[in-house]
């Protein structure tokens, strides 16, 4: 009993030590200069960082200020100084995006749909996390469109003043055909029935115009939700879609499956209609 009593006033000793030793580590912040900037302003940076003559600074602070201006998306590289109570912040600017090219695509419609949505643009800060998301964007939407084998190269061509053309190079391939569709699982109905129910079709040469021939996830999706629909018509209220896949048959062509549990079927028992005595038959 004496033992833990001292093990716990130990760890309370230790821990008003700890407490001490940061507020005592703590200084004010009098003074503050901005290095390496060309085209933002030091208030605007001063903004960024959640800082301001008076404050209290001290190791969790300094990482928080370099964490806020990474946020900005302004600055490829920040690192922070604090010395005899003056902060010294020196930072590298990020270029700033001249143009944007797609190359490979000659359809203004489809161009106008891929770049619609991008992050980045002309005139922004060139950074390279949402130049990922912004390929992956461009990858899917053209999944969308059925080209699944779509390949997709970037290259930047640094200009003057710190700033660079942005080249999208984008090979997008044939459009994967549904060579076959197939349902599985405790489906009930035949496969042609299904088939009817669903907006993608097996391609077949003479479906020159339609578009439900090529893999598409957003209309697979809206599959899933017409075959739901349909065995719960059929009073099949239990049905789960386990899943809707698209397996590879060769370079350009896939085979559709859904899986189906169709579960069983619900009957009503007797059915009965009560009416108010006075209803007028």
């Amino acid at each position: 009993m004496y033992n833990f009593k001292f093990k716990k006033l130990l760890i309370i000793n230790i821990f008003h030590l700890f407490l001490f030793f940061n507020i005592s580590n703590a200084e004010i912040v009098n003074k503050i200069i901005i290095n390496g900037n060309e085209r933002v302003s030091d208030a605007t940076i001063i903004v960024f960082s959640s800082i301001k003559l008076g404050d209290t600074i001290n190791e969790e602070k300094l990482n928080q200020i370099v964490n806020s201006l990474y946020d900005s998306n302004f600055f490829d590289n920040i690192s922070t100084r604090f010395d005899n109570q003056q902060l010294t912040i020196t930072v590298k600017e990020s270029p700033i995006i001249n143009k944007i090219e797609f190359q490979g695509i000659k359809s203004k419609t489809l161009l106008d749909s891929l770049s619609k949505n991008l992050i980045l643009k002309s005139r922004s800060s060139y950074n390279i996390y949402q130049l990922e998301l912004d390929k992956l964007q461009i990858q899917n939407q053209l999944k969308n469109r059925g080209y699944y084998y779509s390949k997709i190269q970037i290259f930047t061509k640094t200009k003057d003043n710190n700033t660079l053309d942005l080249i999208y190079d984008i090979n997008i391939g044939d459009k994967a055909k549904i060579k076959k569709i197939k349902f599985t699982g405790n489906k009930i109905f035949k496969d042609s029935k299904l088939k009817s129910i669903i907006i993608s079709e097996e391609y077949k040469f003479w479906k020159f115009i339609s578009g439900k021939k090529y893999l598409n996830e957003n209309i697979i999706s809206v599959d899933n939700r017409l075959l739901k629909n349909f065995y719960l018509n059929q009073g099949y209220l239990n049905v789960i879609i386990n899943s809707s896949f698209a397996k590879s048959i060769d370079k350009d062509s896939f085979e559709l499956i859904f899986n189906i549990d169709a579960d069983k079927r619900i009957f009503f028992n007797d059915l009965t209609l009560k009416v108010p005595s006075d209803f007028d038959k």
